[in-house]
């Protein structure tokens, strides 16, 4: 058989994938333009939350208002704020702007009078909006108090200060690597699944020079691949930039959680694979044979792990490497056909690599469904309509169906119509590409789907928290559909205290606020700004601001946004006792000024 020159085959028989995968960044470019767009619209931004909040009674003088809004704020000096109690002017100082470019803080000079009240604020995009609340304070407070009573009315502006937080704080380019793990996969399963089919149907491939730079150019563009994806994974997870995380030697530091290790791990396969691609004899020579499939095996089961480091059944695993090994197989079976056994007409074994393969992928077609349908089991339980894991779940498995049919359009196709033929004629060969391509386009659409879901959560694959390294005296797991939180807190009496901020779920939040609410009437609450944008651990310091005024029972709301809109709310209670010791707290030594940032 005459091979066709390079450039002839990368432009011709690669043009359908490229083309594809083009388009998909386009597309996914597209949404993410628009969304900038309306993101950025003028005039839009309102109050997410606010204290004193919308509609509240106030009995106890604040010393500032606080209001975060969704949008961050450029101008801060252009912002108009007015605060009105019973008609009259309340005296105020000028607006102070948060780290997060989106808390602002006003001062008050004068205390409310008792009445209705009504902020109005105005800011120099031209959004504006107001906030009504009504105050029934019957007596003055101290507005600022540095060395008050333990029962001092105070509300303090207490900010979190993170100790740990996990990936994915870096730049957004979740977009380019969701494209990237299409490539990765689509790469990494034409050369396990190319080199098993010439293994089981098709031995006479070796002999071939355009089978022989298949394997080449695509363990060239796998490595190239892999090597991009480790590289922004780990800019991701440090503060490095893009050209400093092209080092390998810097990617353990900031890839050694149990995802990043198989990340590596992956990536050492895949260039090992050239002992393997560049000698594709090997996995018939019989001093060879169990080592070289051995590898490509490993390097295939390793997109079975992707949950790794999180709360799943074993069975999840077993399930996820079967179901990897079985499209990994059945689609880099598809690529080898369509680039080197459809290329052209002509010999007996070409036909038999068709048969050859036929037979393969009836089994490959059992497994594929028995182990996804199990992994969505597992994974997602009887939530595959209420969550969005679940229900691209079950889109996936809708696509796999429709590929399904294709492959089993394709087997009766060969079936009826190449059993007694004795070789592969040019009018055979251009159906049989044509069915190929369109079942690899479909797969190509799974991998999509796949790639999609790997960031995401699913309900029964929590991420496990790291605790906290001292014990605290009140510890609670706060859990719904979308948000997970773990509330410490120590010593749990009145005085100064500590707390620990745990976000183990979303990966990603706006807006973290946890509020202590106490049930004594006279007494203000705290409203905690949590500084943490991404799953991880802070530290709201026990330095004298942080102080509880009095005992009896505290509600803890906690509220958050993702990009999707507000979270459910969690809540709770707490039973804070009179402290019977000299107002100083001993601070847990994990909460100490000189704490630091790490990658999780």
């Amino acid at each position: 058989m005459t091979s066709p020159q390079l450039p002839r085959f990368i432009a011709k028989r690669m043009a359908p994938i490229i083309g594809f995968a083009i388009a998909s960044f386009i597309f996914l470019s597209g949404f993410s333009a628009l969304g900038a767009m309306a993101s950025g619209a003028a005039g839009t931004n309102e109050v997410t939350t606010s204290n004193p909040m919308r509609n509240q009674i106030v009995q106890v003088q604040p010393p500032q208002i606080q209001m975060v809004f969704r949008d961050a704020i450029a101008e801060i000096g252009k912002m108009g704020l007015t605060v009105v109690c019973n008609n009259e002017l309340v005296g105020i100082a000028l607006p102070q702007l948060g780290a997060d470019s989106k808390t602002v803080s006003v001062a008050l000079t004068t205390p409310f009078s008792a009445g209705e009240c009504l902020i109005n604020w105005k800011l120099a995009d031209g959004s504006q909006g107001s906030i009504p609340f009504t105050s029934q304070i019957v007596s003055e407070t101290t507005i600022v108090s540095t060395d008050g009573p333990a029962t001092d009315t105070t509300v303090p502006a207490v900010i979190g200060e993170v100790v740990m937080q996990s990936a994915g704080g870096g730049p957004r380019v979740g977009g380019l690597l969701g494209l990237l793990r299409i490539f990765e996969y689509l790469l990494v399963a034409a050369i396990f699944g190319g080199l098993l089919t010439v293994t089981l149907a098709w031995p006479e491939g070796i002999d071939y020079g355009v089978c022989l730079r298949f394997f080449r150019i695509t363990w060239l563009l796998a490595s190239v691949t892999m090597y991009l994806i480790v590289a922004i994974t780990a800019m991701r997870n440090s503060d490095n930039t893009f050209v400093s995380s092209l080092n390998p030697f810097s990617w353990l530091d900031t890839l050694n959680d149990a995802a990043g290790l198989v990340l590596l791990l992956r990536f050492a396969l895949v260039v090992g694979s050239f002992w393997v691609t560049f000698q594709p004899a090997r996995v018939f020579e019989p001093a060879t044979q169990v080592p070289a499939i051995t590898l490509i095996t490993v390097m295939m089961a390793t997109f079975g792990l992707t949950r790794i480091g999180q709360h799943v059944a074993l069975f999840t695993y077993i399930f996820g490497i079967a179901h990897a090994l079985a499209i990994g197989m059945w689609l880099g079976g598809l690529l080898l056909l369509s680039r080197t056994v459809l290329n052209a007409p002509g010999e007996a074994d070409l036909l038999n690599a068709v048969r050859g393969f036929t037979r393969i992928s009836g089994v490959l077609i059992i497994v594929s469904i028995v182990t996804g349908v199990m992994q969505v089991y597992l994974l997602d339980s009887f939530n595959i309509f209420s969550t969005g894991h679940g229900r691209l779940n079950l889109l996936k498995l809708v696509v796999v169906s429709v590929m399904v049919w294709v492959s089993l359009m394709f087997k009766n196709f060969t079936i009826k119509r190449l059993s007694k033929e004795s070789e592969l004629t040019s009018k055979m060969a251009w159906r049989l590409r044509r069915a190929v391509s369109t079942e690899l386009l479909v797969g190509i659409l799974v991998l999509g789907l796949t790639s999609w879901m790997v960031p995401m959560h699913p309900p029964e694959a929590r991420a496990s928290g790291a605790g906290p390294t001292v014990p605290y005296a009140f510890r609670e797991d706060l859990e719904n559909d979308r948000f997970h939180v773990i509330i410490s807190l120590t010593p749990s009496t009145t005085g100064i205290n500590a707390m620990r901020i745990e976000l183990l779920e979303p990966s990603r939040i706006n807006n973290f606020i946890v509020k202590l609410i106490p049930s004594e009437i006279g007494y203000a609450g705290i409203a905690i700004n949590v500084p943490l944008k991404r799953r991880g651990a802070a530290i709201v310091m026990g330095d004298g601001s942080f102080t509880l005024p009095v005992a009896g029972v505290w509600s803890i709301e906690i509220s958050g946004a993702t990009t999707t809109g507000e979270l459910i709310p969690l809540a709770t209670t707490i039973n804070i006792k009179e402290s019977t010791v000299v107002p100083t707290t001993t601070i847990p030594a994990e909460i100490a000024p000189a704490t630091t940032l790490a990658g999780g």
